[in-house]
């Protein structure tokens, strides 16, 4: 083959079985050092950069395979447009360059005519051309196996990441190589088809061991030799496992929130339903660490930062029912919240004319995991009913677009147009949906910010009821770090944001306040026996001193065929068989605390202080009670004597 050939114009030239160019892999230092030195931190992260890669080929469907709980390879393949020679040859030697959203990406055919956007109309991804090599932090072994229409051929690219190498001819002063790829054509029976599959071989130990838990299944292997039985709690759901000792043989079978004869978007529905559901038995809240393995826990990840529907419905497509209360967010400082007025079944998207996600109507775009279809796994239907006054979910939408007039180009970084909503309910679910979480082009590299960009006024009860998202639609692409994962603080972007998600914060807390208020003081308006409602006020009066609100209704009840505790909780009821906390004919002497409508209002005011300050949370409802009656027979110790 010719020298004067391109590396792209040789692969094209193949015509044997057995050739093959050999191409190798280019960097600067700066790069190479991110990649190596582990910008991806958990595996999820670098397969949601090969999903992403995928989505901005305009890929209508990722499939990813894993030989879980073995964890020795995975692939990844889409039905995108796939990777020409030319475009593989300026991939593999210029890593951190990427070619899109510039006049290269146009001339390789991997943007349209704005280069911002996919040939089909998609806002772009990725950007800083590394997210194929993100499987650096997966193995040093992998493949590229791709074609693109009307070739008939496809390309494969056998890539190795090896010695970091700088004396190589024809390399600038910070250009070094780390690998190398080896490229050659397979014939193709199908001229229309198109794709990419990317095979990751020989997964590193690190990376095995992390996606099969094996620290955590480790620790309790320990726990059960040295103390007999464990001491951690092994995860409710997960994939199972191998034996180190018996080759190819489990350990212990998976426990799954789904049948395996279940279509792939029922498995991911019970997935999601199966995590929720573990609020309503002895725990208040859900946390996705404790009860699923690394690989669930990555699929989660994974559906929350990828651009896919949500499982149930996009927060703006909510329609006006008794359901939810709906408020318009203002843009003006020190603005309040007001009602947003909307015809029956009308939505916050037909009212304010909304745009998130911003993409093609008719556009798809599916993600399978091991025959899973994941969705975005944040709910806003059927909350868990509550104790406490607000009992309604509140959302709160708002957008905004700031030109950032009088200030030059280079100072305000253009334009910035976002989209966003607060949704409030009493019991965020999993507790890692928390916060807010950032999404440009529909996809979120960072997982939700408990700390709402800094915000530092004292509302930690309604924070950890709060879930938030901002759509933007415009900017802020200058200000994502090379990790996808965080952000320039010092941006002009970023600053704006949270400027305006700390005033959304205070309008929140405001009507939140007031809505609270008002309900409260219905409420009492039925209590018609006036030492309850002295109680009542005084609960109420301390617990607005730490800045809680809403105070839970307990009920002490003697459980009959048409009165159970399980039903007045699932009415959102904190309710405890009066035996459990009292001395009755039926409980055996366990307790000497005497049935008394003074001692059930007792008890009532300590388990809603208790509530209020979050010391009940992670309790079941028995050591709930048990912890009630210690401190009231301590409390009321002379009494009992």
């Amino acid at each position: 083959m010719s020298g004067k050939q391109t590396k792209a114009q040789q692969i094209r030239a193949i015509s044997k079985v057995g050739d093959f160019v050999d191409i190798p892999l280019k960097t600067s230092q700066k790069i190479l050092a991110r990649i190596t030195d582990g910008i991806y931190r958990q595996p999820a992260s670098a397969l949601r950069e090969l999903i992403s890669n995928a989505y901005d080929a305009d890929a209508k469907k990722v499939t990813i395979k894993t030989d879980a709980p073995r964890f020795e390879q995975i692939s990844v393949k889409d039905d995108g447009i796939g990777i020409s020679p030319e475009a593989l040859q300026h991939l593999i030697e210029n890593i951190g360059g990427s070619a899109k959203r510039t006049d290269t990406g146009k001339s390789l055919n991997i943007t349209s005519d704005n280069s911002q956007y996919s040939p089909s109309g998609r806002k772009l991804i990725g950007k800083m051309g590394i997210g194929l090599f993100a499987v650096a932090q997966f193995t040093r072994h992998f493949l590229i196996v791709t074609k693109c229409k009307g070739d008939d051929f496809r390309t494969v690219a056998d890539v190795t990441l090896g010695e970091i190498k700088k004396a190589v001819e024809g390399l600038g002063p910070d250009e070094i190589t780390s690998g190398e790829a080896r490229v050659w054509t397979e014939r193709a029976s199908n001229v229309n088809s198109h794709g990419t599959e990317v095979k990751l071989l020989d997964l590193l130990p690190r990376t095995r061991a992390e996606l099969c838990s094996l620290d955590r299944w480790t620790r309790i292997d320990f726990e059960i030799e040295t103390e007999g039985k464990p001491q951690s709690d092994p995860p409710v759901f997960h994939i199972g496992r191998m034996d180190p000792q018996a080759k190819g043989e489990l350990k212990d079978q998976p426990a799954l929130p789904w049948d395996t004869k279940d279509q792939p978007e029922v498995k991911f529905d019970k997935f999601v339903e199966s995590v929720r559901r573990l609020a309503k038995t002895d725990r208040e809240l859900v946390d996705l660490e404790s009860v699923c393995d690394n690989y669930l826990q990555m699929i989660w990840e994974l559906a929350l930062a990828c651009p896919l529907d949500y499982v149930n419905t996009h927060p703006f497509d909510l329609p006006k029912d008794k359901t939810t209360l709906f408020f318009q967010l203002e843009n003006k400082v020190r603005a309040q919240a007001t009602d947003m007025e909307l015809a029956a079944k009308q939505t916050s998207r037909e009212k304010l004319n909304l745009q998130a996600p911003l993409r093609p109507i008719s556009d798809e775009f599916e993600l399978f995991i091991d025959g899973i279809r994941l969705s975005r796994p944040i709910v806003f239907t059927k909350q868990p009913k509550t104790a406490i006054a607000i009992k309604t979910p509140l959302l709160f939408v708002g957008k905004c677009r700031e030109e950032f007039d009088g200030k030059p180009i280079s100072m305000s970084r253009g334009p910035l147009e976002f989209e966003a909503y607060l949704f409030w309910t009493p019991r965020v679910l999993p507790k890692q949906h928390q916060g807010v979480l950032l999404r440009v082009g529909n996809a979120a590299g960072a997982s939700f910010d408990r700390t709402f960009m800094d915000y530092t006024v004292s509302e930690q009860t309604r924070l950890r009821q709060l879930t938030a998202e901002i759509f933007v639609l415009e900017g802020l692409d200058d200000a994502i770090n090379l990790d996808r994962e965080s952000y320039n603080y010092a941006h002009p972007h970023y600053q704006f944001l949270v400027k305006w998600l700390h005033s959304a914060i205070r309008q929140f807390a405001n009507r939140h306040k007031a809505v609270g208020k008002t309900l409260r003081e219905d409420n009492r308006e039925q209590c018609n026996e006036e030492t309850k409602q002295s109680i009542a006020r005084a609960v109420s009066r301390k617990l607005a001193d730490v800045g809680v609100d809403d105070v839970v209704i307990v009920e002490f009840i003697e459980e009959t065929l048409l009165e159970s505790v399980e039903g007045k909780r699932d009415e959102g009821i904190v309710a405890f068989r009066k035996d459990t906390i009292f001395a009755t004919g039926t409980n055996g002497g366990a307790t000497r605390l005497k049935q008394t409508d003074v001692n059930e209002q007792k008890a009532a005011a300590l388990t809603q202080l208790l509530y209020g300050w979050g010391l009940l949370d992670d309790l079941s409802y028995e050591d709930q009670a048990r912890l009630v009656r210690d401190i009231l027979e301590v409390v009321l110790v002379e009494s009992l004597q």
